[in-house]
């Protein structure tokens, strides 16, 4: 790679001593100027005596302290080797400041507050700036600025430089951003020069006193194409950082070609070195000849993910008795779409910009469809406590710091644009399977009590507009003070325009957040009417003894004559199809049987069912309808 190669908007200027000259491989570093003479910087052993002294009780203050000594850190001149112990002395404080502060803006629902944003913005920075620290070296090094080339320190500072870009990434996906400017052309880069010069595949050990696996750089380059490829606009945060985590043991799974063969394009992806470009799936981009170009071969990893698939729990419960976060059905089945075929379009979208009335969560389109008939219910689900966040007790400075990142949370996601019907992997149709680990639930497993709402006629309502739309949804830009926080995967109630006790149903497919904290949201329509209803398991009901029902929405046709299959949508139960439930609607009771699972997320299930006649409709001298006609038979 020559500095040619590089595009001529690349920033920033970092050459010691030369001026304006370009740095080598165009990355982003902030122009340098000497340090004072007494900055604490210089001496490594100030520094740690520094690190040994920050505040840890106090996040807030240790996160101020910080970044403003990393910014500084940055743009300030010292030696390679000195910058090198240094700046892993700030590693652990990241991490820990980090996994703190995701507590304002990871599985908060979306959009962020003000305070949120801000957070989320300053965990990416802190990231950022680690990446520039080691880019810092590396620029040094390979234009010839550095006083003794260590080719083991050129390899760690790569290593670790792509690393932090990959935590980069990770911050700007957790809040659905668009990757930052630039960031993949550095990341292109870092791996070319380094597979150019053959120490892209020299293994680096984690950090010093901790367990791990040795990775190359290939390994992390592998690791952040697969990322990128996973489409995380279309995860959960949860499952974002869950699947983050598994990426250095699947990326010893996938295979970099040396050149593309011109086989299938099915698990296949390219990305071009010399652009600031993600990677894509081979069937949207013909690979170029050359070094240009890296194809990563995933077919291994997907043979490995369709065997875990079979093996995986349907949802996350399991992990509250392992202690960890364990990989679902769902999630494991929208990788498995996502890195086998490319992300197609069913519809052709329709710019077209109109008001839409919406309300978020089943509880909320429940109330709203019962609005006439009885009181509603509220919006939320009644909080059984509440915990105040105040700031921890200022606590004296301890000399021995333990950094603990903590631990992930899960939860299941719903596939996306596609039908579960038509898939291979869900026809077995149960949740539960034959070995018995996961038993089936039942709904008095689930009770919750509603109340009904005080004083409240229905639901809130809320405006927002269409950016374009489908045969199959909508593009909807959510924008407002009052808006309720979402998640992906979440149910949306959209109002006909034409009567107010009417609703279709969607459900949240994907967001990206756009430059001004506004979300515009991928809305899958499910329906474009649904009905309130309410389950129960059958059985004797008495005053004293009063079984529990569920509020759930009905979808499709639910005329008993017709026997269609229909659908019923509940909160996600873990419920074993062949099972029976009685179906309050309408104002009447009927005796259903669920037959398929449809969908199963960590925010709804939706199940097919079919009526069946219960015990009570039978003929009560248990003779059957053609028994009328028995004395017409002989005399025919």
């Amino acid at each position: 790679m020559t500095e040619s190669d590089n595009n001529s908007n690349e920033k920033q200027v970092n050459k010691q001593g030369a001026g304006g000259q370009r740095p080598f491989l165009g990355l982003q570093i902030p122009a340098q100027s000497a340090p004072n003479a007494d900055n604490i910087l210089l001496d490594l052993k100030e520094t740690e005596a520094w690190f040994n002294s920050l505040p840890m009780a106090n996040v807030g203050e240790t996160a101020r302290q910080v970044f403003s000594t990393l910014v500084e850190f940055n743009r300030i001149e010292i030696p390679d080797l000195l910058r090198a112990k240094t700046v892993e002395k700030f590693r652990p404080p990241v991490e820990y400041i980090t996994t703190n502060l995701q507590k304002y803006y990871v599985d908060v629902g979306l959009p962020l507050s003000s305070k949120g944003w801000k957070t989320a913005s300053l965990a990416r920075e802190l990231q950022k700036e680690l990446a520039i620290s080691y880019k810092v070296i590396v620029e040094r090094m390979i234009s010839g600025d550095s006083a003794d080339f260590d080719r083991r320190l050129l390899v760690i500072a790569l290593h670790r430089a792509l690393h932090y870009l990959g935590q980069t990434l990770l911050q700007s996906a957790l809040v659905y951003s668009a990757w930052p400017e630039g960031i993949w052309r550095e990341i292109n880069f870092l791996y070319s020069y380094a597979s150019q010069n053959s120490i892209h595949l020299i293994p680096v050990r984690p950090d010093d006193g901790k367990s791990g696996v040795s990775t190359t750089i290939e390994d992390i380059f592998k690791s952040l194409m697969l990322f990128a490829s996973a489409t995380p606009h279309r995860l959960r945060q949860s499952h974002a950082r869950l699947l983050f985590s598994h990426l250095q043991d699947w990326s010893q799974l996938t295979t970099i070609l040396a050149e593309d063969d011109g086989g299938t394009s099915l698990g296949r992806f390219n990305v071009d070195l010399w652009t600031d470009s993600a990677p894509m799936h081979n069937s949207l981009r013909t690979p170029l000849p050359g070094k240009r170009m890296a194809v990563l071969d995933v077919r291994e990893l997907l043979k490995r993910l369709r065997g875990d698939f079979e093996e995986a729990p349907w949802d996350s419960r399991g992990s509250l008795q392992s202690g960890g976060p364990v990989l679902t059905r769902p999630l494991l089945r929208l990788l498995i779409l996502a890195w086998s075929r490319p992300p197609d379009r069913r519809f052709v979208r329709t710019r077209l910009n109109f008001d839409l009335q919406v309300v978020a969560g089943l509880h909320a389109i429940h109330g709203n469809l019962q609005a006439d008939d009885q009181a509603p219910y509220s919006t939320t689900r009644k909080a059984l406590f509440k915990l105040e966040e105040t700031d921890p007790p200022s606590a004296t400075p301890r000399r021995k710091i333990a950094w603990s990142p903590g631990s992930l949370d899960n939860v299941s996601l719903a596939p996306l644009d596609t039908e579960f019907v038509n898939d291979s992997m869900f026809n077995d149709s149960q949740l539960a399977n034959d070995s018995g680990k996961n038993p089936a639930g039942s709904l008095k497993d689930f009770v919750e009590e509603t109340i009904p709402a005080a004083k409240e006629e229905e639901a809130v309502r809320h405006a927002v507009k269409t950016i374009n739309e489908s045969a199959g949804g909508y593009c909807i830009r959510w924008q407002g003070d009052d808006l309720p926080r979402i998640k992906i995967g979440e149910l949306i109630g959209v109002e006909s325009p034409t009567d107010r006790r009417r609703y279709g149903l969607g459900v949240i497919r994907w967001m990206a957040q756009q430059a001004d904290q506004t979300l515009d949201l991928g809305l899958e329509v499910l329906s474009t009417r649904c009905e309130a209803a309410e389950v129960r398991e059958p059985g004797k009901q008495s005053l004293r003894n009063r079984i529990p029902a569920h509020k759930c929405l009905v979808i499709n046709d639910t005329d008993p004559a017709s026997n269609a299959t229909a659908s019923l949508v509940m909160n996600a139960l873990n419920l074993t199809t062949g099972i029976d439930l009685l179906l309050s609607i309408g104002g009447t009771e009927h005796l259903i049987r669920l037959t398929k699972v449809v969908e199963f997320s960590s925010a709804f299930a939706r199940y097919h069912f079919e009526f069946v006649k219960s015990e009570e409709q039978a003929p009560a001298d248990g003779s059957r309808p053609e028994d009328e006609f028995s004395d017409l038979w002989n005399s025919l």
